[in-house]
């Protein structure tokens, strides 16, 4: 009965696919796999909390969370000290031109690299006026805007939520395996396996500097949302950025210098006792200790900082409130998503997953097929880390089954669950711009970096041993 153990995520993607929302696509999954593997619908469902427990007992996962809600507390406390508005008074005689415009989305990524959703916010908001100002394609700028804020810092491999996030779920899969490299460093070697990430970089730069076949193609139509009216206003209103503090740029700068050299000091320390070199501490280093406190010092020095300039302590405290309310849609959406991870494996998914079956599939089609399942779902269910736990048991399934190396395989699953995130509608809020007209024209490039990356994951699968 071991097909049984398909079915909550298999309905959890159909659920997904015809609703759109996925907490309660996640709901439902959890329920009818916690029911399938129970004795009676009583103990199935007094089981949920269980699960629950066991997950929020291990150590990763509690890190994952705490790097969500850190950087969600550090990103939302500049912008109320106006460091976003001042580094966009910085560059107002820099960009006279849609390149420039562009140009510098890449640029500040450097500074805003840690938290996606933070660059998603900083870069949109410091680059959203100079958009009528030199007349730049709004398409071009959603385009890069969502392309900068996660698939280029995907390939950042430190100090972002991202990387640590990623480091928990290799670390949580291979806990068992006997293998002797750290998840860190199987992560660090997994970026260059992320091919479509690699990619929609390669065609953004395209677009960026050579207006690489950037076309309105539409390709579908977009859909109404089904908020109504007040709730759309009220979200706006939320959202508008209440100027209270002097816009200086050192406010931006400053805490993230603090937290770029705060964290390589904590990766040297952590990996010192393991390798006398500067390079080999770093590779080395426990991950979620350093990146976790790297992130506090740099919270709790990044607000004395603000203290110095007359921000007072009720602000701080309510900015940094305030900024972990706004990653709590992500943690439900995360610890749902490893419950029914947790289920599913619980019902004997690994098991399904055995040797004759991997051995079934030509071994240069394993990346590929792993890549395409990966993409397929996140397309469905919308959600990059949420596809990456429910992949990540199947990546280390494959992975002992083939003798590809794991770093591989994990490389095939960030890259899959990144195709969702290609297409964002934060990105066409930033650009101001509908949210179909994002979607019509960043699409080829989209099919494009799926095609490429699936080319490239068969082509080198003829060169895996």
């Amino acid at each position: 009965m071991q097909w049984l153990s398909v079915v909550p995520a298999l309905i959890t993607i159909i659920i997904t696919f015809k609703t759109k929302k996925l907490v309660p696509a996640l709901l439902t999954g959890i329920i009818i796999g916690a029911l399938l593997n129970a004795k009676s619908a009583i103990d199935g469902i007094t089981s949920i909390g269980n699960y629950v427990v066991e997950i929020l007992s291990d150590k990763g996962s509690d890190y994952a969370l705490s790097f969500l809600i850190l950087y969600g507390t550090f990103s939302e406390l500049i912008s109320m000290a106006g460091g976003i508005t001042g580094f966009s008074k910085k560059l107002k005689k820099r960009i006279t031109s849609e390149r420039g415009v562009l140009g510098w989305s890449w640029g500040l990524s450097l500074p805003t690299f840690f938290n996606s959703s933070f660059h998603f916010i900083a870069v949109g908001t410091v680059m959203n006026p100079f958009l009528d100002k030199v007349k730049a394609s709004k398409e071009k700028f959603a385009f890069i805007l969502s392309v900068t804020s996660l698939q280029l810092i995907l390939l950042i491999p430190i100090a972002s939520a991202n990387i640590g996030y990623m480091v928990s779920l290799v670390s949580a899969n291979i806990k068992n395996s006997g293998m002797n490299e750290s998840a860190y460093g199987i992560v660090a070697k997994s970026i260059l396996w992320n091919f479509f990430s690699w990619s929609m970089v390669l065609l953004a730069l395209g677009v960026t500097f050579f207006s690489l076949g950037f076309g309105k193609i539409r390709l579908g139509k977009a859909k109404d949302e089904e908020l109504t009216q007040a709730h759309i206003e009220k979200e706006k209103n939320e959202d508008k950025q209440v100027e209270e503090y002097p816009q200086r740029a050192m406010n931006l700068i400053v805490p993230v210098a603090i937290l770029i050299m705060s964290t390589l000091f904590l990766f040297w320390w952590t990996g010192r006792s393991k390798s006398s070199s500067f390079w080999g501490a770093l590779s080395n280093a426990d991950f979620n200790v350093s990146i976790f406190a790297g992130a506090f010092i740099s919270l709790f020095l990044t607000s004395i900082f603000y203290l110095f300039q007359k921000i007072s302590l009720a602000e701080i405290q309510a900015h940094i409130i305030k900024g972990a309310e706004k990653i709590i849609a992500l943690v439900i959406i995360l610890l749902l998503s490893w419950v029914l991870t947790r289920i599913t494996q619980n019902l004997g998914f690994n098991s399904l997953i055995n040797q004759d079956l991997i051995s079934s599939i030509p071994k240069f089609l394993v990346p590929a097929i792993l890549f395409l399942i990966s993409g397929a779902i996140s397309y469905t269910i919308g959600s990059s880390w949420a596809t990456w736990a429910l992949m990540m048991p199947l990546a280390a399934a494959f992975s002992a089954g083939s003798g590809i190396g794991i770093a591989i395989m994990a490389g095939t699953v960030w890259a899959g669950g990144a195709v969702t995130d290609v297409v964002s509608p934060i990105s066409a809020e930033m650009a101001n711009i509908p949210y179909g007209k994002h979607f019509v024209t960043a699409l080829p490039y989209v099919v494009a970096g799926v095609a490429i990356s699936t080319i490239g994951y068969i082509v080198a699968g003829f060169f895996i041993r």
